[in-house]
């Protein structure tokens, strides 16, 4: 796939829509703080993410991991949530320090 190629530090990134098609999660899955704020930085993000934001309103922003403080300077501007790890084992790669964000779009 293209995004393997082009963005290899994106490690998931996929679209949940519930049954009446009327709300949207998107979960992206990154390797460090670093590749988001690449992602940020991207001309993809760059322009159609304002398309999107025209037509759909971002409810919650979550954040699952540990984030750099320069990533957490950005994430301060969609009123994001950060859930530091607690706990818990990955059996996908336990060295990978992943960093989980969860958007709410409906």
């Amino acid at each position: 796939m293209l995004l393997r190629q082009s963005k290899p530090s994106t490690l998931v990134y996929q679209f949940y829509i519930n049954g009446d098609g009327t709300k949207c999660m998107v979960h992206e899955t990154y390797v460090d703080s670093e590749a988001v704020l690449s992602h940020n930085e991207s001309t993809a993000s760059k322009t159609i993410l304002p398309s999107i934001f025209n037509i759909a309103k971002l409810n919650t922003l979550d954040v699952y991991g540990n984030p750099s403080n320069e990533l957490k300077k950005l994430l301060a501007s969609f009123n994001s949530q950060i859930f530091n790890l607690y706990n818990g084992f990955s059996r996908e790669n336990d060295k990978t320090p992943y960093q989980y964000f969860l958007f709410f779009v409906h």
